[in-house]
């Protein structure tokens, strides 16, 4: 029980009490008085109308009598008049049974009223005639009992209802201070660190406020200093200090997981842009030129491919740099290369018309798909490159080897898509995620892929089609027909190891999708028990933070898990985690040895660990092909493992 109610209840009862006593009390003085006040008045009757009858000059004229004493009874307040002689024989008699309207019976039950008797005695001349005796009508006395008892009910239950509106208001004033402070204790342990504004008046209150800020406070510089530990490790592992870019470091830990996702990463456009002679630019026009050239093209490569939220921009070494642009193909990224290159063009003039004669730039373009290899990738961009440079300089060079995508145009793709899953020819896909325990190895989850099954009943996998769905529009449509079959086969199956669902951003950036799955959803629960988990790309959580973190609080109320999938730290820190507060995240094997093996402090490990730790977050390590990947993730603590080497890709049966 709260506290506000234990209070509310402690002081309605004493309040209670005193009123209860309180009305008692009156009501046992109303009624001590009543009867008083009955007795008090027969008396007086008995004695003046006694006094009346004494005046009767003949003591046999009875009929005068029995008029004065009618007179007096027909007024309805004496219940009983009775006129005896000096023998006791009964002279006149007027008397009734007792009757009250308007006065319930249980409360005539309840308070019984003694009706005394008043005698007085009937003196006529100097002779005593007999004697009057007059008893009041308790009727009346019951009835004015009844309506005091009802005043006072009416008179407290308004006092009351005040008393009660008053304390109720006063104490949510004095304990909304205590809600406050809850709620921000409650903040920490979702990770969010809440400062209070609102000193509460009461002492108590105020101190506990003041002690709950003060570790708040201490709580968010721990976290803020682990995550700047973090990205400053980040940055010098994996930027290059000149530009501002990624480096190679980066490009050989993250290009895999493009390569090998099974989502719209997996194929696209690569672009290799080098520079022939840059040693004796700098060495000619000093390095302030140099250092304008490199970050004018690193600048250009950014400004260039921003609409493309998802390219990966490194600078290989000082002269060359590389670019993948997933989901994307050569024409929307062609007329951003030729821009770059007249750029660099005008650039170099303006330094020396005669630089032109031996700083030679190239760039080659291609395609890329989930089929390569970093070793493979970087040999077709580095002879596109040199196809480019002997064309000319500021020259591009388009290589469309292994662009398997261009044998259907976009409508025929559209076309292809869309009856594949009318004749349900997408196919669902698993592949196990485990977790090393002391001695084997237990199945925490399987992620769901999609497969398409074409007409000649080739299988492909879905770095085949969904980068093409993605430019079409079409990926929302893919991942409801996902959502769909996974729930149908559940239902049908009855499978005991929980699925994971991969939503990809153009999914749960639309409020209709979102509000379209919480259905799905409702139905789902009632219907299964079966624990699900739902994943999104760490390019979405990054861009479509709002909409992430509201699916993640809705993921969380059925009870479900919700994931980052291919993590990995963005400039800015990792901020954004305390906004979508995931149960766990998928990072890249060689990202995650790159940033859990600092040999020289070991702080960026302990940054690592602190932050993921004290936002409850669970590390998975993917893409792990070779058993050596698991013994060194295992050796930093890593023990839950998705790739390859784990468990192959299978069909759904």
């Amino acid at each position: 029980m709260s506290l506000f109610k234990q209070l509310v209840l402690m002081l309605g009862l004493f309040l209670g009490v005193i009123l209860v006593s309180v009305m008692m009390l009156n009501f046992k003085t109303a009624t001590e008085f009543v009867q008083n006040q009955l007795y008090t008045d027969a008396k007086n009757t008995a004695h003046s109308l006694g006094l009346s009858l004494s005046k009767v000059a003949d003591p046999s004229d009875t009929s005068t009598m029995e008029t004065m004493i009618n007179a007096i009874y027909d007024s309805g307040y004496y219940q009983r008049i009775r006129l005896v002689d000096i023998d006791g024989k009964e002279v006149y008699n007027r008397e009734s049974d007792m009757r009250v309207s308007n006065v319930p019976q249980w409360f005539i039950k309840m308070v019984p009223i003694h009706n005394a008797i008043a005698k007085s005695d009937i003196m006529i001349g100097w002779n005593r005639f007999g004697t009057l005796e007059v008893s009041g009508h308790t009727g009346n006395a019951y009835r004015q009992l009844y309506d005091t008892m009802i005043d006072l009910v009416k008179t407290f239950l308004m006092i009351g209802t005040v008393v009660f509106v008053f304390l109720y208001v006063l104490l949510s004033l004095s304990l909304k201070s205590l809600k406050r402070i809850r709620e921000q204790a409650k903040a920490i342990i979702d990770n969010e660190f809440i400062i209070e504004k609102k000193i509460p008046f009461t002492t108590e209150f105020r101190s506990v406020t003041i002690a709950m800020n003060a570790m708040v406070e201490k709580v968010k510089d721990i976290f803020d200093r682990e995550n700047e530990t973090l990205r400053r490790y980040h940055e010098l592992l994996y930027k290059d200090t000149e530009t501002g870019l990624y480096n190679r470091r980066y490009l050989t830990a993250k290009l895999p997981e493009y390569l090998q996702s099974d989502v719209s990463l997996s194929s696209g456009v690569y672009l290799l842009v080098s520079i022939d002679e840059i040693d004796r630019f700098k060495r000619e026009c000093g390095y302030e030129h140099y250092n304008h050239l490199i970050n004018t093209l690193a600048d250009g490569l950014n400004t260039g491919l921003s609409p493309f939220p998802s390219s990966l921009i490194v600078r290989l070494n000082e002269s060359d740099f590389f670019a993948t642009i997933p989901a994307s193909g050569i024409i929307s990224v062609q007329l951003c290369i030729e821009s770059l290159m007249a750029r660099m063009r005008t650039l170099i003039e303006s330094i020396d018309n005669h630089l032109v004669e031996y700083l030679t730039i190239g760039c080659g373009v291609g395609i890329y798909s989930e089929n390569d290899t970093l070793k493979s990738l970087l040999s077709r961009a580095d002879h596109a490159v040199t196809q480019a440079k002997l064309q000319g300089n500021f020259t591009v060079d388009f290589n469309l080897e292994g662009d398997e995508t261009l044998v259907l145009g976009r409508e025929e793709w559209r076309s292809e898509l869309l009856k594949s899953l009318d004749e349900s020819r997408m196919l669902l896909a698993f592949q196990s995620v485990v977790e090393q325990r002391s001695d084997h190895l237990n199945v925490m989850h399987e992620e769901i892929f999609l497969r398409l099954l074409d007409r000649d009943g080739v299988i492909h996998s879905a770095g085949y089609f969904i980068p093409v769905a993605t430019s079409l529009g079409l990926i929302d449509v893919l991942d409801r027909y996902m959502v769909e079959k996974v729930f149908k086969h559940i239902k049908e199956q009855n499978p005991v190891t929980p699925l994971a669902l991969n939503l990809s951003g153009d999914f749960v950036k639309k409020y209709v999708n979102i509000q379209w799955l919480r259905t799905q959803l409702e139905i789902f629960h009632r219907q299964s028990s079966l624990i699900l988990w739902f994943e999104v790309s760490n390019t979405t959580a990054l861009h479509e933070l709002e909409a992430v973190s509201a699916v993640s609080t809705m993921i969380k109320q059925f009870g479900y898990r919700f994931g980052i999938d291919h993590f990995t730290i963005p400039e800015a820190g990792a901020y954004y985690l305390q906004a979508i507060r995931p149960d766990y995240v998928k990072a890249n094997g060689a990202y995650l040895q790159d940033m859990m093996f600092d040999k020289d402090t070991g702080k960026s490990r302990e940054s690592f660990n602190n932050i993921t730790r004290s936002l409850g977050i669970s590390i998975i390590a993917i893409n792990i092909e070779e058993a050596q990947d698991v013994e060194r993730l295992k050796a930093l603590g890593i023990d839950c493992f998705q790739g390859t080497y784990i468990a192959p890709v299978s069909l759904l049966q």
